[in-house]
């Protein structure tokens, strides 16, 4: 028998690569003392090895070890390798990863995942929808073609044009399960799409999801809203209902195959395994088994822009930094353009980054205390940053907070509008606008934002910046944040079981 000591950042599982056949069943223990190993152990069986944050299945305090007892010599960790490299000596997979089409970012991800995937040694196919098809291949990313539930509608938050014709979802499950059929991977990651569970049911093949905590059956707060809120529960009985008429609409075709109809259209967004690109602080939700919180994934490629060559000579002008950014699904040009002319009058330098829409890159008159870019390289400018004035996109919020830059979320879409909700609760962002119900029309918050006054949202911008604890409350949501490590929390448990 051999032992290891392992001193994990936060939460922690087995060991990476290890089946729980390989390990003890009760044989392992957190918080215990190095000094209690017994003490025939040579100092080489004492040796502390170093893992990045593993995770969820118990709660170890930060900086505590974990006693792990390994029986079989085959399944040894080396102590001189990293775990990447572990995985490396390993037996190579063949993964499927899919996105729904309705955000960039959710592509991002896969591609975060894919690339890591690659530096260990995995076949990876991916697959994507149409509205991605030509930034793959502008970046020379081989991919296959997937139809989406998106493209009978253009919108970016689930809607009933999604779910109303039967027909065409089981025609979006035909073309997956030939997908797979062809493929025959051994493990499938799909990414908020709606009906890939049931094509690996049907297929047989081990069936991932990757997701945020507002979008599962267990949400239990009104998306936009505070629990108590005024309107909170008129929302969430709203969004409950809207998902149970998606749920339905999608039994009509599982049922067809044989397969048990679902309640909540939610449940499908839920695989053998669900990772959650968020953490508990910023989405509270029951505990559930097979839930494993992963944090932000991020995926640092995006193209070269020349709008930013000459962006040091611009961060160099006078006055704050902020950073205006609308995602890649939805926007506004008058929205935009309204935010920015007051940030301007409040002494911001801004940088509008425009997430490829052609309508904000199309514009030339944004005055010399504005730089615009189509992809803005975040993780260079937030460092420099004093604001950031976004959508609500999980992806954008959480390299602000990992870089420690204050909030203001102007939301096109409900689980958007929720985002901002997660910032006001750890105390590093605001609402640009009052709770408002959705019921299935975007435009309720372009008509909000236009009611507002332009002094009303310079005040929501000057409360957040002049708070005085909002810093306090942005290094500790940077700390908890370093509990995590994105795609390399991820990959231990997605391999974990088959390596």
């Amino acid at each position: 028998m051999e032992f290891f000591v392992i001193y994990p950042n936060c939460f922690i599982t087995r060991p990476p690569g290890l089946s729980k056949a390989g390990l003890n069943a009760g044989c392992w223990r957190p918080g215990f003392s190095p000094e209690s190993l017994p003490k025939q152990l040579t100092n080489r069986e004492k040796t502390s090895i170093m893992l990045r944050p593993l995770h969820v299945e118990e709660y170890v305090p930060k900086g505590q070890p974990l006693l792990i007892y390994l029986t079989k010599a085959s399944q040894r960790i080396d102590r001189d390798k990293k775990w990447p490299d572990f995985f490396q000596s390993g037996t190579s997979m063949k993964l499927l990863l899919v996105a729904q089409t309705n955000s960039l970012s959710h592509l991002a991800k896969c591609l975060a995942i894919r690339k890591g995937l690659l530096a260990l040694g995995h076949e990876v196919v991916l697959a994507a929808g149409q509205r991605h098809c030509q930034f793959l291949q502008q970046q020379g990313i081989t991919f296959t073609y997937l139809p989406s539930l998106q493209d009978g509608g253009g919108d970016g938050f689930p809607s009933i044009d999604w779910f109303m014709r039967p027909p065409e979802i089981r025609k979006v499950l035909a073309t997956e399960l030939e997908l797979l059929r062809q493929v025959r991977p051994q493990r499938i990651l799909g990414v908020f799409r709606f009906t890939l569970k049931a094509a690996a049911e049907l297929s047989g093949i081990p069936y991932d999801s990757l997701i945020c905590g507002c979008m599962l059956p267990e949400m239990e707060e009104g998306m936009g809203f505070f629990s108590g809120e005024a309107g909170a529960k008129r929302e969430h009985d709203y969004m409950t209902l809207f998902f149970r008429y998606a749920g339905a609409r999608i039994s009509q075709v599982l049922q067809t195959y044989g397969l048990q109809a679902v309640e909540d259209a939610r449940e499908m967004l839920c695989g053998e395994r669900t990772f959650l690109w968020d953490f508990p602080e910023f989405m509270p939700l029951p505990r559930m088994p097979g839930r494993y919180h992963v944090g932000p994934l991020g995926w640092k490629d995006w193209p070269d822009q020349s709008h930013l060559a000459d962006i040091e000579k611009y961060l160099r002008q006078d006055g704050p930094l902020a950073i205006v950014a609308f995602g890649t699904c939805v926007s506004s040009l008058p929205a935009a353009r309204r935010i920015v002319c007051i940030l301007v009058r409040l002494g911001f330098q801004v940088i509008l980054a425009a997430g490829g829409q052609p309508e904000l890159l199309q514009t030339a008159d944004w005055g010399p205390h504005v730089q615009v870019c189509a992809f803005a390289p975040m993780s260079d400018l937030l460092p420099k940053a004093s604001l950031l004035v976004c959508h609500g996109g999980q992806m954008t919020l959480f390299d602000a907070l990992i870089h420690g830059v204050p909030t203001v979320v102007m939301p096109f879409q409900p689980e958007q509008a929720h985002n901002g909700v997660c910032m006001e609760r750890l105390g590093c962002g605001r609402r640009l606008l009052p709770p408002i119900h959705f019921h299935g029309n975007s435009q309720v918050y372009l008509d909000s934002l236009a009611a507002q006054s332009d002094d009303d949202i310079a005040g929501v911008i000057e409360s957040l910046v002049d708070c005085p604890t909002t810093g306090i409350s942005l290094s500790a949501a940077r700390d908890r944040l370093s509990c995590y490590a994105g795609v390399d929390t991820l990959l231990p448990l997605l391999l974990g079981d088959a390596a």
